[in-house]
């Protein structure tokens, strides 16, 4: 069994909603590219919480990997949560 990854390379120190344009300080959605031990982020399509449940997708529901970006065959959506070291990855979508 393979070890899942959790890591963000490069971890962004900030990230800003492609929809809003406020600042994700708590959590959010962050396409990124699978690659294996880490998650490359791909930080200019990043979607704050609130535009993920009332903009994206299905009203209500958290978005789909291709709701947020053009997904490729590694493309992967990520929940993250701010922490004081940076983002953390919760949860992954493919």
């Amino acid at each position: 069994m393979s070890a899942v990854a959790t890591e963000l390379q490069p971890s962004p120190e900030s990230l800003t909603c492609s929809l809003c344009g406020t600042s994700i300080d708590d959590a959010g959605y962050l396409p990124a590219t699978d690659r294996g031990a880490t998650y490359e982020p791909i930080a200019d399509e990043a979607v704050c919480g609130t535009c993920g449940f009332n903009e994206v997708g299905m009203a209500g529901c958290a978005p789909a990997v291709d709701d947020v970006t053009d997904p490729g065959p590694d493309a992967v959506l990520l929940y993250v949560q701010r922490t004081d070291e940076g983002f953390e990855v919760v949860s992954v979508k493919r």
